[in-house]
C-alpha cells in the first residue's frame, strides 16, 4: 500500500468525527488535506528526480528519492 491509497481507504467513523470536531478540527477536512498534500509532494519529488543526477556518487541519493515517491503514489 501507499501513503495516497491508505489515506483514500480510510472509513472515518462518527465517533471519530464527534471526538475531533469537539477539539475543534474537522476530520473529513484534515483527511482531505492530507491526501492534497500527499499528491503536492509527489508532484515536487518528481521534479527533484527529473533534475536530480542518477550515476555515480549520486545514485544512492537518486535510488532514496525514487524509494520515497513510490511510497506516496
Amino acid at each position: 500500500m501507499t501513503v495516497l491509497t491508505d489515506l483514500k481507504a480510510l472509513s472515518l467513523s462518527q465517533n471519530a468525527k464527534n471526538v475531533v470536531a469537539a477539539k475543534g478540527a474537522n476530520l473529513d477536512g484534515l483527511i482531505s488535506l492530507a491526501q492534497q498534500h500527499t499528491i503536492e509532494l509527489q508532484a515536487v519529488l518528481k521534479q527533484i528526480i527529473a533534475h536530480h543526477p542518477s550515476g555515480g556518487g549520486d545514485a544512492a541519493n537518486y535510488a532514496a528519492l525514487s524509494a520515497v515517491l513510490a511510497q506516496l503514489v
